[in-house]
């Protein structure tokens, strides 16, 4: 009975062990190169701008499209220039020291290496990765940002690794637009995805 309790006590002592252990991770720095390093103002207005041309003609009467998507092109650049050189404001706008990824509805959750994350995180946060189009989708994978083994913030992606959806999506976080990605930053984000087994 004793060497029963031992083996019990000793089982429990490094699962709490792992588990304390999992709390000494350190928070991931954002240390890819960010929007405001990679274009002037005046890059970012000019290729926001020409994304909500793309758009096409105004529909009659009432809001019309491209006035819909002026006037949000409008609120993206007023959020890009106060949130310049703030980390913080970056996504998930908190701290975190693991990114995963799993296949919905079943499958495996898989942790990002450093490296992948940052590019992951240098590709959402980055406004000119994305257009404006919208489309209704069916997740895909579930992205979960943690701290202490504790979930911070999700993301879904779905259309083929085409769409990322934040919770809650806009305006909670203008930087994705809608959340499609443009042609360049999908081939990234696909070759990104299938390196890590998705």
């Amino acid at each position: 009975m004793t060497t029963t309790k031992q083996i019990i006590i000793f089982t429990l002592t490094i699962l709490v062990a792992s588990c304390s252990s999992r709390t000494d991770r350190k928070d991931f720095v954002h240390s890819y190169e960010k929007y405001w390093d990679k274009y002037t103002d005046q890059q970012l207005v000019d290729t926001l701008f020409s994304d909500t041309l793309d758009v096409g003609p105004d529909t009659e009467g009432g809001w019309t499209t491209r006035e819909f998507y002026i006037n949000t092109t409008k609120e993206l650049i007023a959020d890009l220039k106060d949130d310049k050189n703030k980390v913080d404001s970056l996504y998930p706008m908190t701290a975190f020291d693991e990114l995963t990824i799993k296949k919905i509805p079943i499958g495996f959750s898989k942790t990002l290496t450093n490296e992948q994350t940052a590019k992951f995180l240098e590709i959402i946060n980055d406004p000119v990765s994305f257009d404006w189009a919208e489309t209704t989708y069916e997740p895909e994978y579930k992205i979960e940002f943690l701290k202490n083994s504790k979930t911070v913030a999700t993301l879904t992606i779905g259309a083929d690794k085409s769409i990322i959806k934040t919770e809650p999506d806009w305006p909670d976080f203008k930087k994705m637009k809608f959340g499609r990605l443009k042609s360049e930053a999908y081939n990234e984000m696909t070759k990104l995805l299938n390196e890590v087994g998705q």
